[in-house]
């Protein structure tokens, strides 16, 4: 495990516990990082890219709006939605949540962060 303090971050590069971090995504062996403000995980120095930092802090973001505990409560939610009624899969429902749904939709927009409205991943739910 390899600890670095990045600005706006600190870094922890580790493929077993970003596999354990991504248990609950229904595919934890693709995982490439994982974000627990002010941590962000990542599978190898390699994915260090400016994409999928920007996905991550956009995730930050999201879980410092809903007190990090409402993050994973509304999480956990949809989820239970996703694989109970519309009986998704578990990648399905992963990539279902709000969350993710904003995060993947603007990862590459390396200034989303600047203009993003309060509470934006709530305009991706269902």
């Amino acid at each position: 495990m390899k600890l670095k303090i990045e600005k706006g971050y600190i870094s922890i590069v580790s493929p077993k516990l970003t596999w354990l971090c991504a248990l609950w995504t229904g595919s934890p062996k693709l995982a490439r990082a994982a974000a627990f403000f002010p941590f962000m995980i990542f599978r190898s120095e390699e994915e260090k890219i400016p994409q999928l930092i920007n996905h991550e802090k956009i995730h930050f973001r999201q879980q410092i709006e809903t007190a990090f505990v409402g993050f994973i409560i509304w999480s956990l939610l949809e989820m239970l939605y996703a694989r109970l009624i519309l009986r998704k899969s578990s990648k399905e429902s992963y990539l279902y949540l709000s969350s993710e749904q904003e995060a993947y939709r603007n990862q590459h927009d390396l200034s989303y962060l600047k203009n993003r409205p309060f509470w934006a991943q709530f305009r991706y739910v269902g």
